[in-house]
């Protein structure tokens, strides 16, 4: 009776939302024509869910995913659902640094302008692994893989006054007190520590990026989309990723629900810039989130790592 009762106030609460993003949903419907918009992890969940919405908006909407084949069988598969606006999929590999480069080169020579940037694509292994480029696999693909992107993309979004989106977590509060640890000890993954430090640096991201391009019109966002049942657990222990869906079952939203804030802060004018947002609205994040010197130390770290890798 109580997993029932909550999980039918929290639905609930998510319906309020719901009616709180259609107001911008229609006022978008007649000015999103000439959107053009790139959704990282649109393969499922709440990727697909915002590659949907705005395609139906009429905008065109750049997916990437890990092969060309998949990505075109899903752009399709994106474009017969929403009957409006353009689908397009290339090949990207966030935890590849060199396929980055080829879907932003892509983007670049075929593209006059981005107006949002949806940096959504995860990782959530669970286990101590690296990317191709030997990089620590969470903070790998989850930050420094849309870091590069980001970083690659920059003059033209800077140009088009986009808006970039970073699709972070409450596991932001998973993290030691005194930040990240920047050599990713094997320990810290018993307590998702790892993957928290991971949300915690897209955070710190979108607040950088507000800092210092928000003046020359660039607006940057992070987000929790809220405990959604995805196809991020899908590396877990059996037993361990059972235990998450069952309470993802009672007390989390649905992919279309956990899209909403997403949506909101790609098209809203009342979400805020820089600010952390859950619910479709601003929402406190861990702390240390909010330490400018933490946040210019962790950008300086991933511009290091990226120059290690690439020519950038």
């Amino acid at each position: 009776m109580f997993y029932y009762s909550c999980s039918r106030r929290y639905r609930l609460r998510t319906k309020k939302i719901e009616r709180k993003f259609s107001f911008f949903q229609r006022l978008f419907r007649l000015l999103s024509e000439e959107l053009l918009v790139i959704v990282t992890g649109a393969t499922s969940g709440i990727g697909r869910v915002c590659a949907v919405e705005l395609a139906k908006l009429g905008a065109k909407v750049i997916i990437g995913t890990r092969d060309q084949r998949r990505a075109d069988e899903i752009s399709q598969a994106i474009q017969q659902e929403a009957l409006s606006g353009k689908v397009v999929g290339y090949h990207l590999d966030l935890s590849e640094l060199s396929t980055v480069k080829v879907f932003a080169d892509q983007v670049l020579h075929n593209e006059t302008r981005i107006d949002i940037l949806l940096n959504n694509a995860g990782a959530a292994p669970g286990n101590h692994a690296l990317t191709t480029d030997g990089l620590e696999i969470h903070f790998g693909t989850n930050h420094l893989g849309h870091f590069y992107l980001t970083q690659l993309l920059l003059p033209l979004l800077i140009r088009s006054k986009a808006r970039v989106v970073n699709v972070s977590s409450w596991a932001n509060y998973f993290v030691p007190k005194s930040g990240i640890d920047y050599n990713f000890p094997s320990s810290s993954y018993l307590r998702g520590i790892t993957y928290g430090q991971s949300k915690l640096a897209q955070i710190w991201h979108s607040r950088e990026l507000q800092r210092r391009y928000g003046e020359q019109g660039l607006c940057a966002y992070s987000l929790h989309p809220g405990s959604i049942n995805t196809e991020i657990l899908r590396e877990w222990p059996i037993l361990l990723k059972i235990s998450f869906q069952m309470i993802f079952y009672l007390f989390g939203k649905s992919s279309y629900r956990g899209a909403q804030t997403s949506l909101y802060c790609a098209l809203s004018d009342k979400a805020k810039p820089g600010e952390f947002h859950a619910d479709c609205k601003p929402a406190k994040a861990n702390s240390l989130a909010y330490n400018e010197k933490l946040a210019k130390e962790c950008w300086d770290f991933s511009d290091e790592q990226i120059k290690k890798v690439t020519d950038l």
